[in-house]
């Protein structure tokens, strides 16, 4: 029951996302209608900022807007979010234009999805912080692995204390928006928000500014890249997903997920270049079933943290990063069919975790269970149930 409900709850909230979505392109000086409330989160830090509070959506500072130089990217017309979470593609054609991996794991140059060397292995953790965090950081002690941790904004400010644990054990910190939105289906403006709030409030915490972003559901397009692009960010994919999230929500079982794992370990002396697995510290379930998955792997590949991965030295944060910057997107790129990348050598559970759907003659996604806000509403139920 208490499932359903957290189902019913994540179909809700996409479908006022739903609503809101844009027909086009805000341009880069357009903000949002509805008036923000900020407020300092708690007093577990000594916070300089007031943060969006509540339902409030992430509306961008001038500041952030002046950052992104105008380009013909931005006039690309946002996907559409439905109500039972189905990214439609806006492009009459219904080609995938514009390379949003979502659909076919579509990649640019600037994404990282594999290792640079095939003895490494990117290992990373989604959607925290959570109190369960602390579980798998002592675990990653005892094995001495630094992984990364992608974290959503809201939970930055709910939990400084356990991000700032994560940081000074030495794991890496990287954005992944502040509430978990489909970046494809939001506008220009709203996409410099969700990235800039979440850095402020790392920022805040650390004292570091990440390099790195994922895009929740893996929605990138061409757009979505250029501004991370102008915002000194890296898009940070991946080329195997363990579908942990599903275990609670529907469509994987621990089981299935450790059976996995173990062709990714079997697939090892195929490939040319290093895997890199995304997981999540969601709840008890996803991290309980880390703990078991990290072994299996763990004697055949050095676990790393996605810039490591990556091969870069010393370069998560823009106070080190040194001359490790992403190559420039533009307009100018070509259009993805001719320049895009597959993901060769994947695994089980081939990124992205989606099926490409026709609907109407245009392409859309759509998860089993809708992902949006499974980082608040499901795994706050599940607690209660385990």
């Amino acid at each position: 029951m208490l499932i359903a409900t957290a189902v019913a709850l994540v179909i809700s909230n996409n479908g006022m996302m739903a609503q809101s979505a844009p027909a086009a392109a805000a341009s880069p000086t357009t903000t949002a209608s509805a008036e923000p409330v900020y407020a300092i989160p708690n007093q577990k830090i000594a916070w300089k900022e007031a943060y969006p509070s509540g339902a409030s959506k992430p509306v961008p500072k001038p500041e952030w807007l002046a950052l992104v130089k105008d380009d013909a990217l931005l006039q690309v017309t946002p996907n559409v979010l439905t109500v039972d979470g189905v990214i439609q593609n806006a492009d009459p054609t219904g080609k995938n234009t514009h390379c949003n991996w979502t659909w076919d794991g579509c990649v640019k140059p600037t994404d990282i999805v594999h290792c640079t060397d095939k003895t490494v292995w990117g290992t990373s953790f989604d959607d925290g912080p959570y109190e369960i965090t602390r579980e798998l950081l002592a675990y990653l002690k005892t094995i001495n692995v630094k992984v990364t941790f992608f974290v959503v904004g809201k939970q930055v400010i709910t939990y400084p204390e356990i991000l700032k644990e994560a940081y000074d054990q030495g794991h890496e910190i990287g954005i992944h928006t502040w509430t978990h939105a489909e970046l494809t289906t939001i506008s220009n403006d709203m996409i410099i928000g969700e990235l800039k709030w979440t850095e402020l409030a790392i920022k805040e915490v650390l004292g570091v500014t990440p390099r790195l972003m994922r895009p929740p559901r893996g929605d990138i397009d061409d757009r979505v890249r250029y501004i991370v692009n102008q915002l000194g960010y890296t898009p940070a994919m991946w080329s195997v997903d363990s579908q942990d999230w599903r275990i609670t929500a529907g469509g994987q079982t621990e089981a299935g997920l450790l059976g996995n794992v173990t062709q990714w370990v079997n697939s090892l002396p195929t490939l040319t270049q290093g895997g890199n697995s995304l997981m999540h510290d969601l709840n008890k379930i996803t991290v309980g079933a880390a703990i078991k998955a990290l072994p299996i792997l763990h004697p055949h590949v050095k676990l790393s943290p996605v810039g490591v991965c990556a091969g870069w030295n010393n370069g998560s944060y823009k106070e080190t990063a040194g001359t490790t910057a992403a190559p420039a997107v533009s307009s100018a790129v070509a259009p993805a069919a001719n320049v895009a990348q597959t993901t060769p050598n994947s695994t089980a559970a081939v990124a992205p975790a989606s099926k490409k759907v026709a609907q109407s003659g245009a392409a859309a996604f759509k998860n089993p269970i809708v992902y949006t806000t499974v980082a608040v509403a499901l795994t706050a139920l599940v607690s209660n149930i385990f």
